[in-house]
């Protein structure tokens, strides 16, 4: 035994369907990968060949209405995803794994400050005050050298830059 950690993160066999009108889409069928701690791992492919429907699946994010993992393991730290609760992965999903969304024009809530949206995830992660999750949204920004970060968290998204955001 070389005594080095499995990986972080272990998705096996993953199937990712939506119902249409036209029939079932296989969105996702049969991917496989590990990424070990520390790693990181660029998925590649074409327009609408996947990828962002896996890393949507991995996090539970697929809606239920149109969308279902059909079948295969999600397992990060060890734990299988694909099994807890909505309740158990809001407590993962932004604390332990998340996700960045690549238009932050969509992903950011219009009418909410921004240091609303960045507070608001450290309370709830953190379980600490709004005052503390404030302070925190602030070092955030200021750690990735946000200019004028406490101006910046009583701005709305549409004030920021494309960069900021």
């Amino acid at each position: 035994m070389s005594g080095t950690p499995g990986p972080i993160l272990e998705v096996r066999d993953l199937h990712t369907q939506f119902s249409t009108l036209d029939g079932i889409v296989r969105a996702v069928d049969g991917v496989s990968f590990d990424v070990a701690r520390g790693e990181t791992l660029g998925i590649v492919g074409e327009s609408g060949c996947g990828k962002s429907v896996t890393a949507m699946s991995i996090l539970r994010l697929i809606p239920r209405e149109t969308g279902r993992i059909a079948s295969g393991s999600i397992r990060f730290e060890g734990e299988e995803l694909t099994t807890l609760t909505e309740e158990e992965m809001k407590r993962l999903r932004g604390h332990r794994i998340s996700m960045i969304f690549q238009e932050p024009m969509t992903s950011l809530n219009p009418v909410l400050t921004v240091g609303t949206q960045i507070a608001e995830n450290v309370v709830r992660h953190l379980g600490v005050s709004w005052k503390q999750g404030r302070e925190r949204a602030f070092e955030m920004l200021d750690l990735v050298r946000i200019a004028d970060a406490r101006r910046r968290l009583d701005e709305y998204p549409h004030q920021l830059s494309g960069g900021m955001r």
